[in-house]
């Protein structure tokens, strides 16, 4: 008892004390529980940045990457740069998505260096990767071959924004990353790339505004895509090159005529696009430079039979088409059982008698009791064609091969809902790989719809049991939760 009073008043007594020991153990506990967190931390961030071992919980599922990206990542062997353009200071939530989705990227394969240049601090830097006059705006992504020979420049409007569909008359947000990503490291890993040209002067499409989409799956597949005017351009087109024709509503002059005339013929490619209402009257050098291989458009619109499961939701002009079973471009489609929608259709001619050399084939068709309708009056019932192809072969050279196709809508190029709701962005992009006789495989991608994320009250009663219930309600469970413990605690 003496020892006990002795020792009471000094460090000894202290630390021998009943309530520091268990205070010390309990210290000791949270500083060994802290660093097992530490570390835990640590080692899942090295497991998810190295080895791709992450769960995505988003609504989209943004590093959920498809198979084909991992495709393209398996076959890098030499490093590729990817840079991010974001200011120090810049913590937006779409920072942190597309960080996560390159950082995924880096996971699967590590021959991608992923880092950031800041566009304030670095301008001169940033600067060097392009040839505009202004520098590069924030979000911005740049994708490098080692030796920088190959640039793609991924800008944010390309792969992140809002639509309007003009057909649907409906707004919708892509997040379109991973097709653009994964498009840029075939493009600057690839020693060749196919070039296609949007004509324009003839007030066509303007690809710009009305074909972002397909731009964009198009670079996605490794196409060099540029638009194309004839009379103000020193580009000199060669064969294989493709030209896109989309709706144009005034015609070919004589000397650019006299341009894609011979063009064609050493093997040029074209696919030529005409909308239902467009005037062919007027456009007498288009109907000339078709003619010549015997392709043409016809007048009016396409109607579907009542009778047929084509027509969709009572839309006898919304057309289902018929799929061709063996060509190239359909074959995959159609025996995977996928469909297009194809609203307001303009019929393609027939080729009766084709010419020694020259092989047609119909893509897309309707059922044989369609009909043409010009202004009220309706043809006779009869399979009508919405697609053809005209293959001309080179007897030595497949390089030199003479590939069009004519299509009687435009909404298998055009930038609606219809894109992503149907399969025609897959039959335009087979289209474009006919053209150019791809052979080996391509991406297929789809961009990725963003939710609406904003948590609407509906009325103010419910704001109002909503701001008690986390403002007061929860905390006070809290506070009287505490209090009980600590009064056990006490009791102790």
């Amino acid at each position: 008892m003496n020892k006990q009073k002795k020792n009471k008043g000094t460090l000894k007594g202290f630390l021998g004390h009943r309530q520091f020991r268990y205070g010390g153990y309990a210290t000791v506990l949270t500083a060994i529980v802290i660093a097992i967190v530490i570390l835990l931390n640590v080692a899942i961030s090295a497991i998810e940045n190295n080895w791709s071992l992450s769960i995505d919980v988003t609504s989209i599922n943004v590093t959920d990457l498809s198979e084909d990206t991992d495709k393209v990542l398996a076959g890098i062997t030499d490093e590729v740069h990817v840079y991010t353009l974001y200011q120090d200071s810049t913590n937006t939530s779409l920072r942190i998505q597309v960080e996560a989705v390159l950082n995924e990227y880096h996971a699967r394969n590590n021959k991608l260096v992923v880092s950031n240049i800041d566009p304030v601090k670095e301008p001169a830097r940033v600067k060097a990767y392009t040839e505009e006059e202004s520098t590069l705006s924030e979000g911005t992504l740049i994708v490098t071959n080692a030796d920088e020979s190959r640039v793609k420049v991924i800008p944010l409007s390309a792969y992140y924004g809002t639509e309007t569909d003009s057909y649907f008359r409906m707004s919708y947000t892509y997040f379109d990353l991973e097709r653009k990503m994964t498009g840029a490291l075939i493009y600057v890993t690839s020693s060749e790339t196919p070039r296609v040209f949007y004509l324009s002067g003839h007030d066509e499409l303007d690809a710009d505004n009305y074909m972002t989409v397909l731009t964009g799956q198009l670079e996605g597949q490794n196409y060099d895509v540029a638009k194309l005017n004839l009379t103000s351009t020193e580009i000199a087109l060669q064969p294989g090159d493709t030209v896109v024709v989309v709706n144009p509503k005034r015609d070919l002059s004589d000397a650019e005529y006299e341009i894609l005339r011979p063009w064609l013929s050493a093997g040029g490619r074209m696919l030529f696009v005409l909308d239902y209402n467009t005037d062919i009257n007027v456009l007498n050098n288009f109907t000339k430079l078709l003619s010549y291989y015997q392709l043409s458009f016809g007048n009016g619109i396409i109607k579907e039979d009542a009778s047929e499961t084509a027509n969709w939701n009572q839309d006898y002009y919304m057309l289902v088409p018929n799929m061709n079973a063996e060509h190239a471009v359909t074959k995959d489609m159609a025996a995977a059982g996928t469909y297009m929608m194809l609203p307001q259709s303009r019929p393609i001619n027939p080729v009766d008698m084709p010419e020694s050399g020259y092989q047609f084939t119909k893509l897309l068709t309707t059922s044989n009791k369609a009909v043409v309708m010009e202004g009220d009056e309706a043809g006779m019932p009869g399979t009508q064609t919405i697609a053809m192809s005209m293959l001309k072969e080179h007897e030595t050279d497949d390089a030199k091969d003479i590939r069009i196709a004519v299509l009687g809508n435009i909404y298998a190029l055009a930038d609606t809902n219809l894109l992503y709701y149907s399969y025609n962005l897959d039959f335009t992009v087979s289209l474009f790989n006919w053209l150019v006789n791809r052979q080996e495989g391509t991406v297929d991608i789809s961009a990725k719809m963003m939710a609406d994320t904003i948590l609407r009250i509906p009325d103010s009663t419910t704001a109002w049991v909503l701001a008690g219930t986390v403002v007061a309600a929860i905390p006070l469970l809290v506070l009287i939760g505490g209090i009980v413990v600590w009064r056990r605690r006490r009791s102790l």
